[in-house]
């Protein structure tokens, strides 16, 4: 790695020096590792009682170190709506990249919307965005953004998704996560689906029936059922939807040694639970080679890195794309 979140920022310089001194050399992936960042914002990392922007130079500051070339962003909002794009557009550019961004957060009450952060320098490029304008009567729009990328080294496009499923509903959740799904599975690419998920995942050892009802009630309709015995379990229906046209959540799939922390652990307020996670198709986990969460200082979400060996990615058999 090239340095973490929790490693000391380089400071007093302009964004652009900051990012230059962190930059690893292989900026061109010649090296073959393609890095995927995720990381929910938080409101924009803006504080809209006293207007600081100092956490959201604590998560550029925590990102610039991970050196990405692609960025899943949820949470990108301003103070005011007029200032969406100003401040899409100044994150992307403390980061050195272009930004793409996605449809309002369904029943969200606030203004955020999922973005796609790229790296034109590394030669990465935009093939495609998405999804479409939505219509009135469609139902809920999308809780993603989309991009179709050419990287470099990789032989087919690759397919990523920065996603923010419904804090409040375990149904729209599912809705969300079945049409996103069916989506994937018609197009047979190579597809990561990263971001927050805003429910659990098989696998996380410490959500134990205690500390489920330890949690603030508000987040047991979105993630938790009662039992027969009364006991709460967590609800996996989103991991099942994901899992049934086969894709993989990465950080479970990954050996201890190829995670930090080791352990599969909380990336949100709570110490146990992923709500946060990535989602490979194609069996593009294969290509995984490494992954990361750590707090920016920024966000109460931890933010995320996804490694990929572009050479081990290309030698993957695609699915035909279905009508």
């Amino acid at each position: 790695m090239h340095g973490s979140p929790g490693q000391q920022p380089v400071t007093g310089q302009p964004a652009e020096a900051r990012r230059a001194a962190l930059r690893v050399p292989s900026a061109s992936l010649a090296d073959g590792a393609l890095r995927i960042c995720s990381a929910n914002l938080s409101y924009g990392d803006l504080d809209r009682d006293s207007g600081s922007d100092q956490r959201w130079h604590k998560t550029v500051e925590a990102l610039t170190a991970w050196a990405p070339h692609v960025v899943l962003v949820q949470e990108m909002t301003a103070l005011h709506p007029h200032g969406l794009h100003a401040h899409l557009w100044r994150t992307a550019s403390a980061l050195g990249m272009i930004p793409l961004l996605g449809p309002p957060t369904p029943v969200s009450v606030s203004g955020n919307h999922p973005a796609i952060l790229v790296d034109y320098d590394a030669g990465l490029r935009v093939l495609d965005q998405g999804p479409p304008p939505w219509l009135p009567g469609a139902g809920a729009a999308p809780a993603w953004a989309w991009a179709k990328l050419q990287v470099p080294g990789l032989s087919h496009p690759l397919h990523v998704y920065s996603v923010h499923l419904p804090a409040r509903t375990a149904a729209g959740q599912r809705e969300q996560a079945e049409r996103l799904a069916s989506r994937i599975a018609q197009e047979g690419a190579l597809a990561v689906a990263g971001g927050d998920w805003n429910c659990y995942a098989p696998g996380e050892q410490g959500l134990t029936p205690g500390v489920l009802a330890a949690l603030p009630p508000h987040l047991r309709p979105a993630r938790m059922r009662a039992t027969a015995d009364g006991q709460l379990a967590a609800v996996h229906d989103v991991h099942e939807v994901l899992a049934a046209i086969g894709m993989s959540d990465i950080a479970a799939s990954l050996p201890p040694g190829c995670r930090s922390p080791r352990q599969l652990t909380g990336t949100g307020s709570c110490e146990h639970g992923r709500i946060d996670r990535f989602y490979a198709s194609g069996g593009l986990e294969r290509a995984a080679v490494r992954y990361e969460q750590a707090s920016t200082g920024g966000s109460d979400h931890q933010a995320l890195l996804l490694i990929l060996d572009t050479a081990a990615a290309s030698a993957l058999t695609l699915r035909p794309c279905a009508p």
